[in-house]
């Protein structure tokens, strides 16, 4: 299985929506469905307030829940580590809808389920997912998970992974301690 994640700089997403409406355009959803969400978070309080987008959509989990409950088993993990829906196999249950922490499973009008795939075609062609090209604060990317994380950057503790290892990894801004803003 490839080691692949989803890297979101939460300090450069601006909230601007385009990784959402690549996917929309490419994915061709009807205008009330999104596979991909950017939602804002408020925090803090004056004179400190903070804002900040988290970009939520499949994370292709190790260990996806919605696979354990589709009874007709529609929903594969691939050995390229992406998880997807066989429309053809769908019945319209909705146990993945339930199942999923991160709410990223959506009926579509025909009755089936359906989620972001993560661009599998265009991966397997060595371009990067929609939602990553289309980003233009360059917030969003996907590459090895051993990657390193930028300078000036953290993993974002508040992201809660619900023991099913997303296939994702949040960013924050790093948040000089004290000492580091005392001179010599």
């Amino acid at each position: 299985m490839i080691d692949r994640v989803f890297t979101i700089d939460l300090a450069r997403c601006t909230g601007c929506q385009a990784c959402s409406i690549a996917c929309k355009d490419r994915a061709n959803l009807p205008d009330d469905l999104d596979w991909l969400r950017v939602e804002p978070q408020e925090a803090g309080a004056y004179p400190h307030p903070t804002l900040v987008y988290r970009v939520t959509h499949c994370f292709h989990c190790a260990d996806p829940a919605c696979i354990a409950v589709c009874p007709v088993t529609a929903i594969v993990k691939h050995e390229n580590g992406l998880v997807q829906i066989d429309a053809e196999l769908c019945v319209g249950c909705e146990a993945c809808v339930g199942a999923c922490p991160f709410g990223t499973i959506v009926m579509l009008p025909q009755g089936v389920a359906a989620k972001c795939d993560g661009c599998a075609d265009e991966i397997a062609e060595g371009r990067d997912p929609a939602c990553v090209r289309a980003c233009p604060m360059r917030a969003l990317a996907y590459g090895p998970a051993e990657n390193s994380i930028p300078a000036q950057r953290v993993l974002d503790q508040d992201f809660d992974g619900h023991g099913i290892g997303p296939a994702v990894r949040y960013l924050r801004r790093q948040i000089p301690t004290r000492d580091q803003c005392v001179g010599p």
